[in-house]
């Protein structure tokens, strides 16, 4: 879950971490604005200044119409419930950008900074640092010294951002965190610190052990993003997430499936949702997913449906029954290609050559590797025709 702005800085507060006074204008609501102060939109998502979603007030600027023109702004955005956060303006002597996230690969927690902070960071990422914590190591400030001197810091700054750096760390970790970002994190003229944004996205995953999240202004806002056919999905324990592609989507495996997403837009096909299910699932599961998948294909933006499993463990038997009891209960709503990858176990009660002939049976193509199901799709699929009513608005296109 990503956190909004005034949500995420409340947590750095709560810990003790310096953040800007503000208070969040609800749509009806009547706030006192006193210029110079800053106006920023309350929404779960990156580039609000680029949007337009962050209006500074200066002094005699009427505050009041400022606030009405950003909220306005919002809801042309399609966000109903315009929330706005009235932030005093700070004056700061340096801009930095510091980060603390999941290194998957080396299993560490990491800190990321860079003496350059501010709008367009990622044209600094040059100049990016980074500084690994075990899982199990609870780090004390003077351990982030050298780290922070070899990166510039320096005089007061650098005492700040060694006790800025533990006290993150631990917001990071009791939350739950998979991502802490501020960008700027400003150094004041005093060379003190203080975080200016802050970006804080939650681990869905440890939602049993914060049952406080649900109070959230933040939660209320990712369940109105949620389709049907997500909160559909979601019920029945899978992953399912629509993007606004061509190419709807059935695969095995988290990892792949978002790894197969990217391949098949890179060949001109992007896909039309991510599709997901737990390893060992039985036949029942790949039919109820595939009904779903299904009711996606079925708009007028899918040309084609790709089924797409690599079964090392997962019998193959397992994966054809499924489909086939998904074909019983109803035809394919657009031209199908089915891709399967096996190996060791997943071929002790069937072969994919079995496979292959019994959906060649149900007039279905069964290719042995994902560069021959893409060359099936790029034959057999249909027309695409996008409409108002067809695409998800409320997607971006990335996996949350």
């Amino acid at each position: 879950m990503n956190l909004v702005e005034f949500e995420a800085k409340a947590m750095l507060h709560r810990a003790g971490l310096p953040v800007p006074a503000g208070t969040v204008a609800g749509e009806t609501a009547a706030v006192e604005i006193e210029p110079p102060c800053v106006l920023k939109a309350q929404i779960a998502e990156g580039g609000r200044g680029k949007r337009g979603l962050v209006l500074p007030v200066g002094v005699g600027e009427d505050g009041a119409s400022q606030l009405e023109l950003l909220r306005e702004r919002m809801r042309a955005h399609g966000h109903d419930a315009p929330q706005v956060l009235v932030e005093q303006t700070i004056d700061a002597a340096r801009e930095l950008y510091f980060c603390w996230r999941i290194d998957d690969v080396a299993q560490d927690h990491v800190l990321q900074f860079s003496m350059h902070g501010g709008v367009d960071v990622e044209a600094q990422g040059h100049t990016l640092s980074a500084f690994h914590v075990a899982p199990c190591h609870v780090p004390a400030a003077h351990e982030f010294v050298p780290f922070f001197a070899q990166a510039g810091a320096e005089g007061r700054t650098l005492g700040a951002l060694c006790r800025f750096a533990s006290v993150s760390w631990r917001v990071f970790v009791h939350e739950d965190a998979e991502l802490l970002e501020i960008n700027p994190l400003a150094v004041l003229p005093s060379g003190e610190l203080m975080a200016l944004d802050a970006k804080l996205v939650l681990d869905d995953n440890a939602s049993p052990r914060h049952l406080d999240w649900r109070a959230l202004h933040s939660s209320r806002l990712a369940d109105r993003r949620v389709t049907p056919l997500e909160r559909r999905a979601a019920a029945n324990g899978f992953a399912f997430v629509e993007l606004e592609g061509e190419i709807a989507m059935l695969a095995g495996g988290a990892g792949i499936g978002m790894a197969i997403l990217d391949i098949v837009a890179d060949a001109g096909m992007p896909a039309a949702n991510f599709a997901d299910a737990s390893g060992g699932s039985g036949a029942d599961v790949f039919e109820t997913l595939g009904r779903i998948a299904f009711e996606r294909a079925a708009r007028p933006d899918v040309s084609a449906i790709l089924m797409y499993f690599t079964l090392a463990a997962t019998s193959v038997a397992t994966v054809v029954r499924g489909v086939m009891a998904l074909l019983d209960a109803a035809a394919p709503p657009k031209p199908m290609v089915i891709g399967l990858l096996c190996c060791g176990a997943g071929e002790r009660e069937m072969t994919f050559a079995q496979a292959r002939e019994a959906f060649a049976a149900r007039g279905l193509r069964c290719e042995p590797g994902l560069p021959e199901a893409l060359a099936a799709l790029a034959e057999v699929r249909v027309p695409r025709r996008a409409g108002p009513d067809t695409l998800p608005t409320h997607h971006d296109g990335a996996i949350r």
